[in-house]
Parts: C-alpha cells; structure tokens; sequence
C-alpha cells in the first residue's frame, strides 16, 4: 500500500471519553466497581437498618466504597490534567503510514516506530490507539481513515 497520512487533534473532552471508555472495560475497575457498590450498599442499608450488618468503621465502608466505585474517574481526572499540561498533545499530530514504519510528527516532535515495536492496537470510540508500550500510545482518528488504510494498520500491529 502506498504511504498515507492522517492528522489527529484530539481534545480534553474526548481524552477523558477514551480514558473512561478504556478503565471501565478492564476487569480489575470492573471488579473494583461492584466491591464499591457492595460497600456502598451495605453501609446505606445498614444505616437504614434494612440489615444488620456490625461494624466498627461504617463511615470507613461508605467511603472506600465511594473511592472504588470512582477510582477510574478520580485516575482520569489526574491524567487530564496531565493531557492539558503538555502542549505537544494538544496541537495536530501527523502519523504517516508505510509498509515499514509508522511516523509521528508534531510540532515540537517526530518519531518513527517500526511495525514490530506497535505491540498491540485497541479501538476505542472513534480512535485507534496504538500501544508502543504496555502505557504509552498513539492515538489515531479512526473516522478520517478508509475502511482499507484501517485494515492495513491493523494487519500490520503485532507482526514479527
């Protein structure tokens, strides 16, 4: 396939989307979230006295059970505030494909990733993200991509 370019600028807004998106998939979050709701729920009904349940720390129950159940927005808040905190993640980046590489370019920045680097690709909303680390990715309209450029970028992720 012959080289393409895509220019991506992605914003506070749909950053946060994307964080959230991805945190509550993952099942240690999910997981997280329903032991939250248990705490919460048993702490309120046993408040109500709905059930009796004893504890020494009911107000403890009730708060760990509000930090569960929010911790993936308390940890997407954090990295916004990061994302804002960086200009070159908020100016238009370049990624231009070819058989060999994957190129980023910024206006500050460029780097190039071969193929065999992009360890895995992740769809999420209307980005592709891929993974160069098991943290770090690239995030990649989806919308401004053909159905063909799409199916070559992702054929191309995990080759060795």
């Amino acid at each position: 396939m012959d080289d393409f370019t895509v220019t991506t600028k992605m914003t506070p807004k749909e950053y946060s989307r994307v964080m959230l998106t991805g945190l509550y998939k993952k099942t240690g979050f999910i997981i997280a979230t329903i032991v939250g709701l248990i705490f919460l729920a048993t702490s309120i009904l046993n408040y109500f006295n709905v059930i009796n349940y004893t504890t020494n720390t009911p107000g403890s129950d009730f708060l760990f059970g509000l930090l569960f159940l929010f911790s993936p927005i308390l940890m997407t808040l954090i990295a916004v505030g990061q994302f804002k905190s960086n200009p070159n993640l908020q100016h238009e980046i370049r990624y231009t494909f070819n058989d060999n590489k994957m190129i980023v370019e910024g206006e500050t920045f460029k780097g190039e990733f071969l193929w065999t680097h992009i360890i895995k690709q992740k769809e999420i909303g209307k980005f592709l993200v891929l993974y160069h680390s098991k943290r770090m990715g690239n995030f990649v309209d989806k919308t401004k991509l053909t159905p063909e450029q799409l199916q070559f970028i992702k054929s191309k992720v995990g080759q060795k």
